[in-house]
């Protein structure tokens, strides 16, 4: 008799329907979209969700210092969102390195959204100069080891890209990045931001497409007098799933997935 694989749902009930009930545990997924899109506000409530089944959550800050993040969202989502725990990288991060820089990455821990000191770093006062992007991997490790951390959100590896100096550190450092998340066998969400992917047709398929189980992608475009938000599973393996793009909204709930009346997609 086979075992059944409890799927792993993401906080956003009409996603779980495009996926046939959720994500499949300890496998790595990108969200790509461009800005404004709602990747962050998705990426949280899948960690969200993992809160209230008394789950250890990671969201690795690289494009929002935490402060900013908390200001942004935490209102919407509540008391929950304080025990997120999150672990700051931005702006310090410069270079890609060959040599991990193992003494800043032990310097530096992660914390809850609770904890965050409220207000967002200026350059000037940067800790940890010399953070590099192997030295983030170093802290992702630790603290998933320390903390026991089983649902992670890197946002974004968008940043990643900017520090890194040639196509072909580049392109070396996605692919072993990438395989470090896969190996840890935890379920993680990882944001990709991305202006150029309007056109299935016509995209380009990167490292981390390959490498990812599944790929959700977000759309935002201009219609009459405002931005109308979209949402399609472009890449799932393993699974059957909605092949169709779905209207989407945020408001003071968070990121919806809406079905053709405009109600919630997921409720009953």
């Amino acid at each position: 008799m086979s075992q059944v694989v409890q799927r792993i749902v993401t906080g956003t009930p009409g996603l779980d329907k495009m996926l046939h009930g959720g994500l499949w545990p300890g496998n790595l997924y990108l969200v790509i979209g461009p800005p404004g899109s709602g990747k962050t506000t998705l990426a949280v409530q899948f960690l969200l969700e993992g809160v209230k089944r008394g789950e250890k959550v990671l969201l690795v800050a690289l494009d929002e210092p935490p402060a900013e993040i908390r200001d942004n969202l935490g209102q919407m989502f509540g008391s929950n969102f304080d025990s997120i725990r999150v672990l700051d990288a931005t702006l310090e991060m410069k270079s890609y390195e060959r040599t991990p820089v193992r003494d800043v990455s032990i310097q530096r821990k992660s914390e809850s959204f609770g904890g965050v000191f409220p207000e967002i770093a200026r350059s000037a006062d940067l800790r940890n100069p010399e953070l590099t992007a192997n030295a983030v991997q170093e802290m992702i490790k630790n603290e998933i080891l320390k903390n026991k951390i089983t649902r992670l959100v890197i946002d974004s590896a968008t940043s990643m890209r900017y520090f890194l100096m040639t196509n072909g550190d580049r392109n070396q450092f996605m692919q072993s990045f990438f395989r470090f998340l896969g190996d840890l066998r935890i379920t993680t969400l990882v944001t990709i931001q991305d202006s150029h992917y309007h056109d299935l047709i016509h995209r380009s398929c990167g490292v981390e497409d390959i490498m990812a189980r599944g790929i959700i992608r977000q759309y935002r475009w201009l219609q009459n007098n405002g931005f109308r938000l979209g949402i399609a599973i472009e890449k799932f393996r393993g699974s059957k799933h909605d092949t169709k793009i779905r209207r989407a909204k945020i408001n003071h709930l968070g990121f919806l997935v809406l079905d053709g009346q405009g109600r919630r997609r997921g409720d009953k």
